[in-house]
């Protein structure tokens, strides 16, 4: 490492480990690895955050943490170890999974999203001092903390530990005065921080409220106008076929004598998409580019060709109040030949076996080969209540329209289903997608308590149904708001584990990484998501447009806002930016027209804090500069 560009700070280091981990995974490795990863994700990774922590990794059965403040890293750590004493309650000790935390404040380096240095070092020997469900600090952490927690540490002494030059003074507070100790409340400071942070959101929806946007401009959703039939040529400079086998599944025909059920056809098409898109063997495009074709009776073979996609499945649904009939027929484009037909009888009870039936037979089709873990993930836990299903269906028809009134009356359906069965997670996240809605369409004079729902519904989600992608993309969603980039980053990823073609979580991906500061892996996100959907939603052209002009790809960006603004003419931020990428691309003329464009149609546009929210104060000031030299 040249010592010259080495970055230091001082920082706050969290060290633990799981006490005989090693007996733990010999006598139930399945069973130890639930429970330390629900460890993880609902108690430890949520208390860092709230803590303005950052989890640096995870090895195993040991975690590294940093923080800003010892105050609040002392705080995280017992606030942690009471979580844990609560959720050992009840278990078999020789089951239970007990940590051992160090905590050190000193001077670190920093290598990419990776620590070192004595400040780390002196964390990870304190913790291996430390007594099972206890906490071990060193002396500059006590001094920190002293009269400032309702908490008194006991004096161990000097400590002589492994590869550190001098003794160590170490205190520790034992388990019993960790569960003795009054509740530590989140720090105001972190509180106003996230009020902050909403604020923003809200500022910037009103001020795209003003220019016509409808949306704030870091923030991915759906097409403010219709989708419509995708093109030919996907908007990327040059997009890469997936590797696994690919399939659209086409809307699925609603044949009901009695109308009205069209909903219900598309939930099932939508429910599909979903449960096949678990297979990692198969790339699924999204439900926004295939539900372009809804009424327009295109061929198996003309989709293949426009989505780039070897399989085609067609169905439809003929309900009646006691039977349904589903019919299902599945093309392979390449040789225009049906490979599989077949229908399904049911009543309404039976929809869900019906759906993992199809799963089941098409995968066989497909020839692909699926673990028994992948088939438990594509049967995702369903509602024991056939009407709170209908009602999240219908919930999710409303809310894609994105009007006030629809998402309105789409909150009602969910929190009716939630009354009707209050375990199905599903649910939970339709109401906290509508308070998602409320935030980035201005439709709410308190953004910062909307997020903190649809945050609140998020956990309630997962922790119903950990293996619902779409809970753990919601919340990733509202970290992202709150400008958590980390915590939003490790929830979307967590999403397109249990999904891998999830084209909303690729989105939240790709927001993520390009706030985080890492372009490569940003246009990477947007590039695969173009795969998935290639008629791509506005907020996510423009993230893409955004990392190109940042990656020196002006040419890029061009293609990408053009192809937006050929769908929706007046998404004003795509207007800015497509000036900025013919600059970029060294078009200066055609920059300075769609300058003219834009204080033409969008005189409220302000240059100020376009940007604000990338993390990287470089980056930030090459927008900054791409804008003066667009003329904005």
């Amino acid at each position: 490492m040249n010592e010259a560009t080495v970055e230091r700070r001082l920082a706050a280091v969290l060290a633990a480990d799981v006490v005989g981990y090693s007996r733990l995974m010999g006598a139930d490795e399945v069973g130890t690895l639930r429970v330390l990863r629900a460890h993880l994700r609902e108690l430890i990774d949520p208390t860092i955050a709230a803590r303005r922590g950052r989890i640096v990794k995870t090895t195993g059965d040991g975690l590294l943490a940093e923080f800003p403040s010892a105050v609040e890293a002392v705080a995280c750590a017992i606030t942690i170890q009471r979580g844990l004493a609560s959720r050992n309650a009840g278990t078999a000790e020789e089951k239970q999974l007990t940590y051992r935390i160090g905590i050190n404040i000193g001077d670190i380096i920093i290598e990419g999203n990776d620590i070192f240095g004595d400040g780390v070092n002196v964390a990870a020997r304190l913790e291996t001092l430390c007594e099972p469900g206890g906490l071990c600090i060193s002396r500059a952490v006590r001094d920190q903390v002293r009269d400032k927690l309702p908490v008194a540490f006991d004096d161990l002494g000097e400590q002589v530990v492994k590869n550190i030059a001098r003794p160590v003074r170490a205190f520790g507070l034992s388990p019993d005065a960790i569960a003795a100790a009054p509740d530590i409340p989140q720090s105001a400071a972190v509180a106003a921080t996230r009020r902050g942070w909403a604020g923003v959101v809200a500022a910037f929806a009103a001020v795209l409220a003003i220019a016509g946007a409808g949306s704030a401009w870091w923030l991915s959703g759906a097409p403010t106008t219709a989708p419509r039939q995708a093109e030919s040529a996907a908007p990327t400079a040059a997009p890469v076929a997936p590797a696994r086998a690919s399939i659209a599944v086409l809307p699925f025909a609603s044949l009901s004598a009695e109308g009205g059920s069209d909903y219900f056809a598309d939930g099932l098409s939508e429910d599909l998409i979903a449960a096949l898109g678990r297979f990692r063997e198969l790339s699924v495009i999204a439900p926004a580019a295939v539900f372009a074709y809804k009424g327009k009776n295109p061929t198996p073979v003309e989709v293949g060709r426009d989505l780039k996609v070897r399989y085609v499945l067609e169905g439809s649904v003929r309900r009646a109040p006691d039977s349904i009939r589903v019919s299902v027929n599945l093309t392979d484009t390449s040789r225009s030949q049906v490979l599989w037909s077949e229908k399904y009888d049911a009543v309404p009870k039976e929809i869900f076996e019906v759906q993992d039936q199809i799963t089941r037979r098409i995968s066989g089709a497909l020839a692909v080969r699926v673990t028994s873990l992948e088939l438990t993930r594509s049967a995702a836990k369903r509602s024991d209540s056939m009407e709170a299903y209908d009602l999240v269906l219908r919930g999710r028809a409303l809310s894609a329209h994105l009007t006030r009134a629809d998402n309105a009356e789409a909150r009602a359906l969910f929190e009716r289903a939630i009354e009707l069965d209050p375990k199905y997670a599903p649910a939970y996240v339709g109401v906290g997608r509508v308070d998602i809605h409320a935030v980035t369409e201005g439709w709410t004079a308190n953004p910062s308590e909307a997020l903190e729902r649809a945050e609140g519904l998020a956990r309630k989600a997962i922790a119903l149904d950990d293996l619902d992608p779409g809970a753990h993309a919601l919340l990733g969603d509202a970290a992202l708001y709150f400008g958590e980039y980390d915590r939003a980053l490790d929830e979307v990823k967590r999403a397109i584990d249990l999904n891998g073609s999830d084209a909303q979580s690729y989105s939240i991906l790709m927001d993520a990484l390009l706030f985080r500061g890492d372009l490569k892996g940003a246009i990477a996100a947007g590039e695969t998501l173009t795969q998935f959907q290639p008629d791509l939603p506005d907020g996510a052209a423009f993230h893409l447009a955004v990392g190109y002009v940042l990656a020196d790809r002006g040419a890029d960006a061009v293609r990408v806002l053009q192809h937006a603004l050929d769908r929706n003419p007046g998404y004003s931020f795509a207007n800015v930016m497509l000036a900025v990428a013919y600059s970029a691309a060294g078009s200066q003329p055609e920059a300075a027209r769609q300058a003219d464009v834009v204080r033409q149609r969008f005189p409220h546009f302000s240059a100020e804090e376009f940007g604000s929210l990338l993390r990287d104060p470089s980056q930030r000031e090459k927008l900054a500069g791409a804008l003066k030299k667009a003329g904005l």
